[in-house]
Formats: structure tokens, sequence, C-alpha cells
């Protein structure tokens, strides 16, 4: 949610509270609950926002420095990883999965986790990380780029 819509919810927050002075307790109660849950509801929305663009972060860095990776382990890849990665506990921690295939046609797998939330950098990512071919560990990094 943005600001500005933050700002216009806390007026209305504050115009509801002032106009339900003068209503009858069970009114105000009603208010209030309808504000808690509003309230509730934005809190729950802003951290939805934030896991997003924290996995969105992860799966883009993870992609391209995985694919360098696996390049640097002698397994350039043919096409593009296609990552996930799925917050957890809050935004404590993400779990980060990659597949590919590489150049010999071997199957790349890159699975990972961190529990550093992407923004401080943009192109490497801290954690524990281990990329696969064909089922046989190739790298084992305790970070994607840097």
């Amino acid at each position: 949610m943005t600001t500005t819509r933050m700002s216009k919810f806390a007026i209305l927050a504050g115009v509801a509270l002032f106009a339900a002075a003068g209503c009858s307790e069970k009114t105000q109660d009603s208010i209030s609950t309808d504000l808690s849950t509003g309230v509730t509801a934005v809190g729950e929305a802003i951290g939805e926002t934030a896991a997003a663009a924290a996995e969105l972060s992860a799966r883009n860095i993870a992609t391209q420095q995985g694919e360098e990776q696996f390049a640097n382990a002698g397994y350039p890849l043919n096409g593009p990883l296609e990552c996930t990665a799925v917050v957890s506990d809050g935004l404590d921690t993400m779990a980060i999965d990659c597949n590919g295939v590489t150049a010999a046609g071997g199957a790349a797998i890159l699975t990972g986790t961190t529990d550093e939330i992407p923004g401080a950098s943009v192109v490497s990512l801290s954690g524990s990380f281990v990329g696969t071919v064909d089922g046989q560990e190739v790298f084992n990094t305790g970070q994607l780029g840097g």
C-alpha cells in the first residue's frame, strides 16, 4: 500500500473515531471493531507486498548469479535458470529452487536457503546454496554473486 493510501486510511480512521464520539456505545464498539479489522488488513497487505518484493528480487539474483556459478563450475547453461523463491517465518527465511539445462543437456538444479532479505545488494545473496548437474554436486557456496 502506498504512503498516500496509508495516509488517507489514517485520516479516514481519525474521522470515523471523531464521528463515533457522539454515537451510542454499541455503535462505537462496531466502529472500533471495523477499524481494527481494517488496520489488520492493511498490515497483512503490507506484509504480503514485502514478501512478494523479496521473492521477486531473490529469484532475479538466483537466476543471474546461479547461471554464473554453473558456468564457473564448468557447466554453462543452455538458456536461463527458472527460479522460485518462497518466504517463510514472516520475512526470516527464504527457500530458493532453480532448474535449468546445461549446454551438454544435463539437468542443472540450484537449491538453497537464505535469511537475508534482498535489498541491501541487488547483485548478491548470502545463504547456503548447492548446484547439481544430473544429481552430482558441482558447487556449494555461501553466496550467490558479489
